[in-house]
């Protein structure tokens, strides 16, 4: 076999060498993250959808105001994972907090009933066995996953959301 002819058969095997691993550990990568996405005696997947506040409305704001994006749109009724900042409030408030891209401070008073969160501010609501409690602040980033809401709904005390997520309930 000439010189030529053993290189070549050496980068063949070596080629099918490369594709074998590249293969097991693509297998291996595969089950790894199938296995890490399931949990409970059902396997259950348990993927959500990461969001981010930049996803909520359209940028530059028209005319007309914020417009939802199509991505939030579609997110409705989805499990979704977001991260931003509790927002602090004057009143521990009860059941639900709002979630912002942005450390804030919201006077219930100085302003009437006015309050200067953003569009974009989520309101999240404790899972239903949790609603009657008292929430203390929560400082720094919060990494929350639940079921969205969009569109308009009016809270008990009048305050009207747009985008609301319901907290998955702890195991």
């Amino acid at each position: 076999m000439s010189g030529k002819a053993a290189r070549q058969g050496v980068r063949v095997k070596l080629r099918v060498t490369v594709r074998t691993i590249l293969r097991m550990t693509g297998a291996a990568i595969m089950a790894s993250m199938v296995t890490g996405l399931m949990t409970g005696a059902q396997a259950t997947p348990v993927a959500a959808l990461e969001l981010k506040f930049s996803d909520f409305f359209v940028s530059p704001l028209g005319p007309r105001g914020p417009q939802v994006t199509p991505l939030l749109r579609s997110a409705h009724g989805q499990k979704v994972r977001i991260t931003g900042y509790m927002v602090v409030e004057e009143e521990a408030p009860v059941g639900r907090f709002f979630l912002s891209p942005r450390p804030l401070s919201m006077s219930e008073h100085a302003d009437g009933d006015a309050n200067d969160l953003p569009a974009s501010a989520l309101c999240v609501l404790m899972p239903p066995g949790q609603r009657s409690e008292p929430l203390g602040h929560t400082p720094g980033l919060l990494r929350l996953t639940g079921q969205l809401q969009v569109g308009r709904q009016e809270m008990e005390d009048g305050r009207v959301t747009w985008v609301r997520l319901l907290l998955d309930a702890k195991p």
